[in-house]
């Protein structure tokens, strides 16, 4: 009896317009990291629209408190990072389900165990684990593709996650505007120096990067000579 195989996959423009979502969204991330300390004391409303980051909400909130931003603003920047970057982490899930989350966990058991545990909370409670997303000890990423996978219709994506969103912003809004002015010298501080501070911050990407990589090699490594023994 003759084997049959399944064709590949035909990639599609829709493949690829997710996959280059996806890449941009990464290098830009890195980008912005290595940039931040530049931008934070001028520019934090669009550090914050770029990325969301944590560090650049408490920091709006602190210049609302002195008076350099409006709180409206401040709100609303880091909602356009749904669009921008989370759509395509379901996007990317609901297109191409459980391969790529094998591409995500191969060789990283850590990956492995938050997705494990992010489809369970998808699956029980849907788009309630979408909310709480932002205050769950797994990267967010790891969720929006769960939720891409379990077939989570778009609107309702977009929605829980801009509820989530809000909720944390609004901790980390209230934090920075508690913090006020100590918060903006220290900014301040860090962007007198925002030359040395970026290239220690390049420096730490690239060298964690590097000792993470290693680290995987060894434990695979490791792991493979495991089960060639048992074998």
């Amino acid at each position: 009896m003759t084997e049959q195989r399944t064709p590949p996959r035909r990639i599609t423009i829709g493949d690829v317009l997710c996959a280059a979502g996806l890449v941009i969204g990464m290098v830009t991330s890195y980008t912005l990291i290595a940039l931040s300390p530049r931008l934070l004391a001028h520019h934090a409303i669009l550090l914050e629209a770029l990325n969301g980051s944590t560090v650049a909400i408490v920091t709006g909130g602190a210049m609302v408190r002195v008076g350099r931003d409006p709180l409206f603003l401040v709100a609303v920047a880091p909602l356009i990072t749904v669009v921008t970057y989370d759509v395509f982490f379901w996007w990317a899930g609901r297109r191409w389900g459980n391969s790529i989350a094998g591409f995500y966990t191969r060789n990283n058991p850590r990956a492995a165990r938050w997705i494990a545990r992010a489809e369970r909370l998808v699956h029980k409670y849907g788009i309630w684990a979408l909310m709480a997303n932002y205050y769950l000890p797994i990267p967010n990423f790891v969720i929006f593709l769960a939720c891409g996978t379990s077939g989570l219709p778009l609107w309702m994506f977009v929605l829980g996650d801009l509820i989530g969103l809000l909720a944390w912003e609004a901790l980390l809004i209230g934090l920075g505007w508690g913090v006020g002015h100590p918060a903006v010298h220290v900014v301040d501080q860090i962007s007198h120096y925002s030359t040395r501070v970026t290239i220690a911050v390049i420096a730490v990407i690239v060298i964690g990067s590097a000792l993470r990589r290693r680290f995987d090699a060894t434990r695979a490594n490791r792991r493979s000579k495991t089960t060639g023994e048992l074998g």
